[in-house]
Order: structure tokens, then sequence, then C-alpha cells
């Protein structure tokens, strides 16, 4: 299995996904409809084909939209982009598990902090958000395990409460998106440099393992049970095709092929 190319392949898919949803935001901007973005603008600049700048203020986006807290977004397209967020960040993770496949690192040791040590000025650039590199864990309430409650009031736990916001009725009423906008910086950093992400993937199984030594309790394994974030029996997206490989392979990778 060329392992190296299975990355390359679904990582390139991926960069030409985070285009189209930094388009999208683009398009509050125009006044057009998110939903009928299709592909993303050709690079003209002397970057590589595919690759998506790092600049917060690219394609329209507000200079302050990374850092400010009250950055808004219509309802309509933050339900747009979310539905090709999660899958997308999904698919990411399972890429970092394969980019990791064979890679041993000791845990960071903690620095001992020195007396008198000068302190530096806090910088004023905005800090990209680290990647996620564990699938969110589902979250019940007791509404799930009720035989009487309302199966169309109740609000279903694989979506999760923190990423729709059900009492918005308005396709066009403001949400604030400071968070969706920060996990897609996230996303877009990560998948710049995967090799980077596998390493901390890889520290984190260390502290793992140290962990399960010490009868420590703790987190075993970066996938949750059952199907992955986003994940969509019926493809609506082109991310639902990468998400499908990239799972499958990511388990491949960590299983073996499966012989049931």
């Amino acid at each position: 299995m060329d392992w190296t190319r299975a990355v390359e392949r679904n990582s390139e898919a991926l960069r030409k996904i985070v285009a189209v949803m930094f388009a999208m935001l683009h398009s509050v901007d125009r006044g057009s409809s998110p939903l009928s973005v299709t592909g993303f603008a050709r690079d003209t600049s002397p970057r590589k084909r595919g690759e998506v700048s790092a600049k917060p203020t690219e394609r329209g986006l507000r200079a302050d939209a990374n850092a400010n807290p009250t950055f808004t977004l219509p309802f309509r397209l933050y339900c747009a982009i979310l539905l090709i967020l999660r899958p997308a960040e999904s698919a990411l993770r399972r890429l970092i598990v394969i980019a990791a496949r064979g890679l041993i690192l000791k845990p960071p040791t903690a620095h001992q902090t020195l007396p008198n040590f000068p302190a530096f000025a806090a910088s004023n650039a905005a800090r990209i958000p680290s990647f996620a590199l564990l699938d969110p864990l589902k979250h019940f309430s007791l509404q799930d395990f009720d035989q009487n409650a309302n199966p169309h009031t109740s609000f279903s736990s694989s979506w999760g409460a923190s990423d729709f916001a059900p009492s918005l009725s308005q396709p066009d009423e403001p949400i604030n998106a400071a968070l969706l906008f920060s996990r897609m910086r996230a996303l877009r950093a990560a998948l710049s440099d995967i090799p980077k992400q596998a390493r901390r993937l890889a520290r984190w199984q260390a502290r793992r393992d140290l962990a399960l030594k010490a009868k420590r309790p703790t987190r075993i394994s970066i996938f949750r049970p059952g199907l992955p974030p986003g994940w969509r029996q019926r493809s609506i997206h082109t991310v639902d095709d990468v998400l499908r490989e990239c799972h499958g392979l990511a388990l491949y990778s960590v299983n073996g092929p499966d012989t049931g």
C-alpha cells in the first residue's frame, strides 16, 4: 500500500474543499448564494496550484474576523459551511493517523521555570488555533433514553448541540461564527503541514501509553465509537467521498485488512 500517495491524493482534495469554504465566506460580501459554489477560484499567483493562502484577509474576509468574538454569518451560510467542515475535519484526522503510521516519539518533558526570568511582551498577531486531533465524543441527554419523549422536539445527539442553533428560524438571521472561523483556520493550517500534525499525534500516543502503564484513566483512540463526525450514508458533497476513503484507509493502517 502506497500510504504517501494516499495522503497526497486526499490532502489535495481537501485543499480544494477548504478553498470552497473560504469562497463561501467571501460570498457574504458579494451577496451570492453560498450553496451555488461548486468550484474554487483559480489561483494565478506563484503559489502551488491548490494551495490555500493563510492570510486572514484573503478573498474579502474582514481582517478582524479571526479575533472578533462578534463575527457573524447568516444562519443559512453557517449551516452550509458546517455541513462541509465537520466531515473535512474527520477526514483530515484520519489522514494524520495514516501519516503517523510507524512514527514513535517520546512525550515532551516539562520545562523548569527559571527564577527572575524576563517576561516577553505578548504578540499582537492572531494565533492560529490548534487542530483537534481527537474525534469529539457524542453527548447524550436524558431525552435520548426517554421512551416517552417526542422525537420531533428532541434534538439529535449525533449532530451535537454546539454545532447548530435550533432556536434560529430565519435563514438570514445572524449567528456568531467566531468559533466556526477558528475551526476553519485550524483546519487550513493543519492541512498545510500534515507531518507536523503527525508528530503531534505521535506525542499524544506516547502520553497515552504512559498513562495506561500508570493505570490512569485516559482516552485510548482518537476515533470515537461508531461512525466519524460528519458521516453521511448518502453522499451530498465531494467531502463525503473523501471522508469515506480516508476512514477506510485509516482503519486499514491501524487494524490491518478486514478479514471478517
